[in-house]
């Protein structure tokens, strides 16, 4: 799933469990991602939603950072492997202000995809996630830290709004007031305090990360897949709608599980005293 036309700014991996790893590696730059890694992104997981062998997608980053955000010498610059952009990168219509929006809400679709797909999603945060990479790990179902991670919106200390979608998460996290001190002042959020904030999940010695992320992703890739892609879309939905609409919503999704293979398997499974085996159908 890694594009062979690049040096992959994100290195991809899908083990035999379904766990697909997507790691932004340049860790020469903190993991701070150009143009090209950051549309490559997109084509992964527009990839790894539709693929019928992944069932967790975990994202996180080489060495010692997850992603300091958007590199910032390859902001405005044409993506070297887009043939569009390197015919037109240089003309007035490619420069204008609603052809720039375009191109970054295209970009944005990895926050979209991370929150929306109907598979579950885990940051695995250590050191600093800003920026683009802060908006991302927000995105995620799941952020599991090390000790030395932090969180850092960093977007007003380089005089901009934000983008990645890290207003939305980051208000349906911790509230309108709170977001927008922690935007404004833009101050480093270490993993203890990210972890009483509700920010992160877990936070656990550096050592210990990987191997807490494995078992954690390999738990919900044993798991049924039919219900997780709609557990996601009644609590989504719960964040916006009515208790009217949630509770037509669950009950339409609760039958569609109750017909599944899945939950057959599973009621046989209780009956028998045996741990089911599902298959996400």
């Amino acid at each position: 799933m890694t594009d062979p036309t690049s040096r992959a700014a994100i290195r991809s991996e899908l083990s035999d469990s379904g766990v697909l790893t997507l790691s932004f590696d340049r860790p020469e730059t903190k993991n701070a991602i150009d143009t090209a890694g950051q549309n490559l992104l997109v084509r992964q997981l527009v990839d790894a939603a539709r693929h019928p062998g992944v069932r967790v997608v975990v994202l996180t980053g080489a060495g010692s950072s997850f992603c300091t955000g958007a590199d910032v010498r390859s902001m405005g610059s044409p993506d070297p492997t887009d043939p569009i952009a390197q015919a037109f990168g240089e003309t007035p219509a490619w420069q204008a202000h609603e052809s720039r929006v375009d191109r970054l809400k295209h970009m944005a679709q990895a926050s979209y995809l991370l929150h929306t797909m109907g598979k579950p999603t885990i940051a695995k945060l250590r050191g600093p996630a800003a920026g683009m990479g802060f908006s991302m790990a927000l995105a995620c179902d799941f952020r599991i830290a090390a000790d030395n991670a932090f969180l850092i919106s960093s977007f007003a200390r380089i005089g901009t709004s934000g983008d990645y979608g890290g207003s939305y998460f980051l208000t349906q996290l911790v509230g309108p007031s709170r977001a927008k001190e922690i935007y404004m002042l833009s101050d480093r959020i270490g993993a203890a305090e990210a972890l009483a904030l509700g920010l992160v999940n877990r936070v656990l010695p550096d050592a210990e990360l990987d191997a807490a992320v494995d078992a954690y992703a390999l738990r919900l890739a044993q798991g049924p897949a039919l219900a997780y892609r709609y557990i996601k879309e009644n609590i989504h939905a719960a964040a916006n709608e009515t208790v009217e609409q949630v509770l037509d919503l669950e009950a339409r999704n609760m039958i569609r599980c109750r017909l599944s293979e899945d939950c057959i398997e599973a009621l046989a499974a209780f009956q028998q005293k045996r741990e089911p085996r599902f298959n996400g159908r």
